[in-house]
């Protein structure tokens, strides 16, 4: 992927034609949802700004590019949180502002993308807020976000943005096809609709052999359901596949069997491929039980990523529920 993604043609020129004018804003805050291209467009901008060639793509080959490319260029600056940490902290934009204050060494811009911007804490938000607010020439702060809604107001504010909806299906699927050539229509389909439209994610979920991790867990569900297996026993294999990755099928499926009872034809059944297995198991299940059921598995996606919790125990936790009373 090196340049602007289909999907991404509109904001690309639109972008274009503010360059050509020196009118690009300082600040660029880029939304849309997990895995429809925001990284990349950001990325492609970047390489755009530090390529030594005049053209509406980055050459590739310029020493701008190769340095960009190989996660070197001194012009180029990429804040996520570190590897044990959930946040980005107060002391990592400080860090930035110090750079920002220098010269760019190779005399054009200054690229930084912060990602995800909503990871930032409190103090580095408003750390951050005095750069925007003050911003050196020649800088383009671009801030990456699924849900810019939890960015402070004074923040989002200050930042013109970009937004990026999810592609239309024929365009996703061609994309998609494209990148895993080995998937079949039906596959591909069903990739995109687990994904909520989002190619990149459905790329990605294709690599990790994502359907057939489902079909497994489902199969194991069906079976704590009709108490066939032990729940302590199927959360310790789940957790070998990874503990958000499993709460979020079971979330997407207790979603799809409360539309199940709730309207006899829903209109949008993201399992769309299983759904017959899931209404056999909804139809044993009160409605209000589902909604209880999806309560604590909200729930537990959100303890997830507390380091202090026992991810096998939330697990567990989870799959007792389903468990047939005696």
């Amino acid at each position: 992927m090196s340049a602007p993604l289909p999907w991404q043609q509109g904001q690309w020129e639109k972008l274009l034609s503010r360059i050509e004018q020196g009118n690009l804003p300082h600040a660029l805050l880029l939304t849309g949802r997990r895995g429809i291209g925001k990284q990349h467009f950001a990325q492609q901008l970047a390489e755009l700004l530090l390529c030594s060639e005049d053209q509406p793509v980055p050459c590739g080959h310029c020493k701008g590019c190769r340095l960009t490319a190989a996660g070197t260029h001194p012009d180029l600056r990429i804040v996520t949180p570190p590897e044990d940490k959930r946040v980005i902290s107060v002391d990592q934009i400080r860090e930035l502002s110090n750079y920002l204050s220098l010269t760019a060494l190779y005399g054009g811009y200054q690229v930084v993308l912060i990602t995800p911007a909503d990871l930032m804490n409190v103090n580095a938000a408003n750390s951050l807020l005095k750069t925007l607010e003050e911003p050196s020439a020649n800088t383009l702060l671009l801030l990456l976000s699924d849900r810019p809604a939890t960015l402070p107001a004074t923040i989002r504010s200050r930042c013109q943005v970009i937004r990026f909806e999810k592609p239309a299906q024929a365009a996703a699927l061609e994309w998609l096809k494209e990148q895993q050539s080995e998937l079949d229509s039906q596959i591909a389909e069903t990739l995109l609709e687990l994904a909520d439209g989002a190619p990149l994610r459905a790329a990605e979920m294709a690599s990790e052999g994502a359907i057939a991790q489902r079909t497994e867990m489902l199969d194991d569900l069906e079976k704590v359901v009709a108490g066939r297996c032990d729940p302590i026993e199927i959360a310790k294999k789940w957790l070998k596949l990874g503990k958000k990755e499993s709460l979020y099928w079971v979330y997407g499926w207790l979603v799809d069997m409360v539309r199940m009872k709730v309207a006899a034809q829903p209109p949008y059944i993201a399992n769309a491929d299983v759904a017959p297995r899931l209404s056999k198991m909804a139809a044993n299940i009160e409605l209000s039980l589902l909604y209880k059921r999806l309560d604590q598995v909200s729930e537990a996606l959100r303890l997830a990523d507390n380091q202090s919790i026992n991810a096998e125990l939330l697990l567990e936790g989870v799959l007792i529920g389903w468990t047939p009373r005696r």
